[in-house]
């Protein structure tokens, strides 16, 4: 039985060969670059892509593909190619109230961090600290949950957890790059 939730979080074959052509006749135009990869919208479509140069990203997208309602916490990926491209959902920008509480729990993250000497992740200072957002600790508790499901080992530790890479889809925050 088709669930209506799920069809929200797919794209049919014709919006997917639509959104492929328009990439490929360059109807696209660039809305966002970071160290290792580029956003673009597609001409006319809620969509977008992204070209990364980041392995653990693209293989992260190669697991999530078509499985939103398994990893609720990732922007729902509806195609990914093998020469690092993925299509993606569209989301909206966080409030500023939600930007400043991860904003917050990152710079108290990173002073644990120091004092532990590096190599811990968000999950370990999430769970011995109670001066978190419920918004926000709500958010990295399910994180972690998809997380542990994508089976990639130390994800965890160069997971890009900042309030840049977290938007609004659906109602819901998710994380648009990790």
């Amino acid at each position: 039985m088709i669930r209506l939730k799920h069809l929200f979080t797919e794209i049919s074959n014709n919006e997917l060969n639509r959104c492929l052509k328009k990439i490929k006749n360059d109807q696209f135009k660039l809305i966002g670059a970071g160290d290792n990869g580029r956003v673009y919208e597609i001409d006319g479509e809620d969509k977008l892509f992204k070209i990364t140069q980041e392995r653990d990203e693209y293989k992260v997208a190669s697991i999530i593909v078509n499985q939103y309602s398994k990893f609720t916490t990732f922007i729902p990926v509806y195609y990914v190619d093998n020469k690092n491209m993925y299509i993606m959902a569209n989301a909206s920008k966080l409030p500023n109230y939600i930007k400043r509480s991860i904003d917050n729990f990152m710079f108290d993250f990173s002073k644990f961090a120091r004092n532990q000497g590096g190599e811990v992740s968000i999950f370990e200072f999430a769970s011995q600290t109670n001066n978190i957002d419920p918004i926000v600790i709500n958010f990295i508790n399910a994180l972690q949950i998809d997380i542990n499901k994508l089976n990639i080992p130390d994800i965890e530790l160069d997971l890009d957890f900042k309030s840049d890479n977290i938007m609004i889809w659906n109602g819901k925050l998710v994380m648009i790059d990790w």
